[in-house]
């Protein structure tokens, strides 16, 4: 069996034990990101430990023979839009529980680019259990707020009012994955209460499972339809695992502990004449860290093997960088390995810059599979000042946006960057105006 190795405390989070924070590791990276204020060439003097080598420049992701670009009209593709964690702090609820829609101004400025998609997907991180407090407790009656606190609370122990995921619905997702770290903060009945909740939204799920329904299936399936045409897209989250919190009634995937059963789903999901493409949305990797560790590749190269058509992770807070795969078949597997924050009120400019991914899927063989044709992003950030918003960095002034656009091209490649309006999956060898990257 295959084990991931415990997760650690950071240092720069502030409901982090007093010993964690005020360690030494933990004044040297809160130097590291005081000097994200001090210019680009110096974050890189400083980031950089001796004897440690830069990470090298991200390399363009493509599709085309031999990796080369090409143009995928947007009309013919099957679009898949992801973003990373949805990670809602005590500050984050408390606001948006002053607001008469909740979180939906935050999505204002990407609503209309999670709309377009085909199939939009978020990482809900943490339980949507309604009156259910710290130990999987019930309260009866449950609170009168949607924030309190006690129930409904963050870091460390999250839970939030079922509310989000109506508010998240109305923002344009389709798919949320519940298998992280958090989703057993309160414990069997917030993983109940949560996909109850999720299912009343409209909403769909992968990567836990009611604990009335023992051998539920750990995978959504979507359908989408272009035309006279009928795609079904599956979805299969897992974690890396849940804090140690126990999980008695087997209601969450872990990707390691439980890798060959992930594995032999993927394996049946690609031989179903009905699936087209299967979309695996793993929570691994080391938090705050920019590139993938040993585990996670390995890993990916299994689940490609399997017969995964995408992989997208989430987990580490920070962006990770963008690949392809090839699958033991020949087959290329899009893969990105962390998408960072959607929004969250983790401080410091990697934690509050992320990417939104749109996948371009297009049928490539004959067996009427689907396959990664594009892959692109867009850049984000939070705004935590004056009022939580997710903004598109192409939409903001120069200045505003420079210090986050920076941070993200030292990982994500400029190539594959696209504007944050729809259509967007098209590569940038796509003569339309409409679809041509715009400057970083």
């Amino acid at each position: 069996m295959t084990r991931h190795p415990p997760q650690r405390w950071s240092s720069l989070d502030p409901a982090a034990p007093s010993s964690v924070r005020h360690s030494r590791g933990g004044r040297l990276r809160t130097l590291t990101v005081a000097c994200l204020l001090c210019g680009s060439s110096l974050l890189t003097a400083v980031a950089v430990p001796l004897g440690v080598s830069p990470p090298e420049p991200p390399r363009a992701v493509h599709f085309g023979a031999g990796g080369a670009a090409t143009c995928v009209p947007a009309e013919r593709n099957v679009t898949v839009l992801a973003v990373g964690d949805v990670l809602l702090h005590d500050s984050v609820q408390r606001w948006a529980a002053a607001q008469p829609q909740g979180l939906l101004p935050a999505f204002r400025d990407v609503q209309a680019l999670v709309a377009a998609a085909d199939v939009a997907v978020a990482n809900l991180e943490g339980p949507a259990a309604e009156g259910v407090a710290p130990g999987g407790r019930p309260l009866k009656p449950p609170p009168n707020s949607r924030y309190d606190s006690l129930v409904y609370q963050g870091y460390p122990m999250f839970n939030y009012h079922p509310r989000v995921l109506e508010e998240l619905a109305l923002t344009g997702f389709d798919v949320l994955q519940t298998a992280n770290n958090h989703a057993l903060d309160r414990a069997g009945l917030g993983v109940d209460r949560t996909l109850e909740a999720i299912d009343a939204a409209g909403l769909q799920r992968t990567g836990t499972r009611h604990s009335r329904v023992p051998q539920g299936p750990w995978y959504a399936v979507r359908e989408v339809r272009k035309g006279e045409r009928r795609y079904d897209l599956a979805f299969l989250a897992c974690t890396y695992g849940t804090n140690g919190l126990p999980d008695p009634a087997r209601q969450v995937l872990l990707c390691y502990e439980h890798k060959e059963e992930l594995l032999q789903t993927i394996r049946s999901l690609r031989s179903r004449s009905d699936i087209h493409a299967v979309i695996v949305l793993p929570h691994w990797g080391v938090e705050y860290q920019n590139r993938p560790d040993a585990h996670q590749r390995s890993l990916a190269q299994e689940m490609a093997d399997a017969g995964a058509t995408a992989i997208i992770g989430t987990h580490p807070h920070v962006v990770q960088p963008l690949a392809r795969l090839e699958a033991a078949d020949g087959r290329p597997v899009a893969v990105a390995w962390s998408l960072g924050n959607f929004i969250s009120h983790q401080l410091g400019l990697e934690r509050l810059s992320a990417a939104v991914l749109g996948l371009a899927l297009s049928p490539g063989g004959s067996d009427g599979k689907l396959l990664p044709t594009a892959l692109g992003w867009v850049p984000i950030r939070t705004r935590t000042a004056g009022g939580y918003a997710v903004q598109r960095l192409q939409g903001l002034d120069e200045a505003t946006a420079r210090p986050a656009m920076e941070h993200l091209l030292r990982h994500l490649p400029r190539e594959n960057l696209h504007p944050g309006t729809p259509p967007w999956w098209a590569d940038r060898m796509c003569p339309s105006p409409r679809s041509a990257p715009t400057g970083g």
